[in-house]
């Protein structure tokens, strides 16, 4: 069965299961232990489900919608694997023929999610497929509308209990970044908040997603050096953060690491608790530099030389390493294998 078929076969079967998996908000920590692994299973199911049925009603045809299906599953199967309460993909279906008609549809996301390694967290190319459903001037909205419909948990914990911090697949912050009125690109912050996803993720896309210099200045700093990339002044770059009771987005300041790592004006001087690499930021200027020659060429970063961006990768890469291990992912001979749908279809 074709991308296309499955999409509505999916769609169809499983809306009517959707309510009864939404999680509750727990009461005990016992209770809320597991209401945490239904909320992640929810989630995905969710953004599954919702993304399928977007690409069957507006982007029939579109081939690169369906490897960004691909490459979303094998994501959300990775963190169901690595989250401490370990899921399996088939754990994220409740009826076997949806699960069926799914994995004979993208079936390598189902025999390699283990094995290999996402670059990206699942908002992040959603990112990419609204922008081919709605281009970037209709994003916002439709991204808005979309989490509207899926009505995620709220990720962040209440006050006066930490215990209480639902698992979610949604990126609370985005970022739009161009130089001056061109073209724009947008990117997510982190959504993956449990155990050592977050560390992985940020890893992972240094070693193989970011452009070289944004993974320079995330990894020095990582680090405890301090190499900031300098943008011209033509950079236009603002953060929004989803106000969840109204559903919108509002502008955000850079945070302080963001401040320090690309030199950001109007930049929160409160120290913050996320990782270098966390903040949407980083994937939205890393898009502008992979994509636009100006702003190449034009950008500067203290220290940077290939010597010293290869000894930054090889220190970074032996810390994932060991982070993957104490998850439950071996790394034959340090090699590491990366997932790709675009690759393997090209046979690159």
């Amino acid at each position: 069965m074709d991308c296309l078929h499955s999409v509505l076969h999916y769609s169809n079967q499983q809306m009517q299961n959707n309510n009864d998996r939404r999680r509750k908000p727990p009461k005990k920590y016992s209770v809320n232990r597991e209401n945490n692994r239904e909320s992640l299973k929810t989630c995905g199911l969710l953004l599954i489900q919702k993304m399928m049925m977007r690409i069957a009603r507006e982007g029939q045809g579109n081939k690169k919608l369906c490897m960004y299906m691909d490459e979303m599953l094998h994501s959300i199967f990775f963190l169901g694997h690595i989250y401490e309460h370990r899921l399996t993909p088939r754990e994220f279906f409740s009826l076997p023929k949806v699960l069926e008609t799914v994995s004979s549809s993208f079936s390598e996301p189902f025999k390699k999610y283990s094995s290999h390694l996402p670059t990206r967290t699942p908002f992040s190319i959603l990112l990419d497929m609204m922008e081919i459903l709605y281009s970037t001037k209709r994003l916002k909205e439709e991204l808005l509308h979309l989490l509207k419909e899926m009505k995620f948990p709220n990720p962040l914990h209440k006050p006066g209990s930490k215990q209480e911090q639902y698992y979610t697949l949604e990126s609370t912050v985005i970022c739009e970044c161009s130089d001056s009125d061109s073209q724009k690109y947008y990117g997510a912050s982190l959504c993956c908040r449990k155990g050592a996803a977050k560390e992985i993720l940020i890893d992972l896309s240094c070693l193989q997603l970011w452009h070289k210099y944004v993974s320079h200045a995330v990894m020095s700093f990582s680090s405890g050096g301090g190499d900031g990339i300098t943008f011209p002044g033509s950079l236009r770059c603002q953060a929004y953060v989803r106000d969840r009771k109204r559903n919108v987005y509002e502008e955000k300041q850079p945070c302080s690491n963001c401040g320090r790592m690309f030199n950001l004006q109007d930049a929160n001087p409160d120290k913050v608790e996320y990782p270098f690499g966390n903040c949407a930021e980083t994937e939205c200027l890393s898009k502008l530099l992979i994509n636009n020659q100006y702003m190449r060429e034009n950008a500067v970063i203290n220290n940077h030389t290939e010597e010293k961006l290869e000894e930054l990768r090889s220190s970074t890469e032996a810390r994932l390493i060991k982070q993957l291990v104490k998850v439950g992912i071996e790394v034959s001979d340090n090699n590491l294998l990366f997932y790709d749908p675009f690759q393997m279809q090209t046979g690159d």
